[in-house]
């Protein structure tokens, strides 16, 4: 019995994920959307929701979460690969996203939780850096971090509004020669 309500449960969430990512893409902004509308669109009724959440946006919350934890784990297996070298890091994350891009697309560009989207690309880049053991000085790393934490977003951003119309490898290039550019004189702009 235990197994059955398990599984009612994982198929209710699934439908309510399923129902606010395409909610969230018509509207776009998460306080458009009721209840009232989820459980239509889901198929399921208001209880069923007040079983698991108290209002969407905790919904969104726990989509959120899933794809922060998924993109972790992934980012992890990757990274765990010692021979995988920078480029192909970076390859696989791209095609990651790719791969996923519903719900990258909805929660990254169709929703308007810029939060979520910094917070994504932060834990994103940041364990990127720390995968590949890149180490910049104390003083300036706040610095290289935010350019590489916004120019990076940007490009993988537009990456998914254009529906992937470059090549991943192409993206993952691009991101390599115009960061590798912007650090290989980083000693000349500090220089007191």
């Amino acid at each position: 019995m235990n197994t059955k309500n398990n599984q009612r449960t994982r198929l209710s969430k699934l439908l309510f994920k399923n129902a606010i990512i395409d909610l969230l893409k018509e509207k776009g902004d998460i306080h458009k959307i009721s209840v009232r509308e989820l459980c239509q669109k889901a198929e399921l009724n208001r209880s069923t929701f007040y079983a698991h959440y108290n209002e969407p946006k905790d919904l969104l919350e726990e989509l959120e979460n899933e794809l922060l934890n998924s993109t972790e784990e992934h980012l992890k297996k990757i990274g765990a690969e010692n021979d995988l070298g920078a480029h192909k890091y970076l390859l696989s994350f791209l095609k990651y996203i790719k791969d996923n891009d519903k719900s990258f697309r909805t929660l990254l560009i169709d929703s308007s939780d810029p939060d979520f989207r910094t917070k994504f690309m932060q834990q994103s880049i940041i364990q990127f850096v720390e995968n590949l053991n890149i180490v910049f000085e104390k003083e300036t790393e706040q610095y290289i971090y935010s350019y590489i934490l916004n120019g990076s977003t940007g490009i993988i951003l537009q990456w998914i509004r254009s529906d992937y119309a470059v090549d991943e490898t192409a993206i993952c290039n691009l991101l390599f020669s115009i960061n590798r550019s912007a650090l290989i004189n980083l000693d000349d702009y500090f220089v007191e």
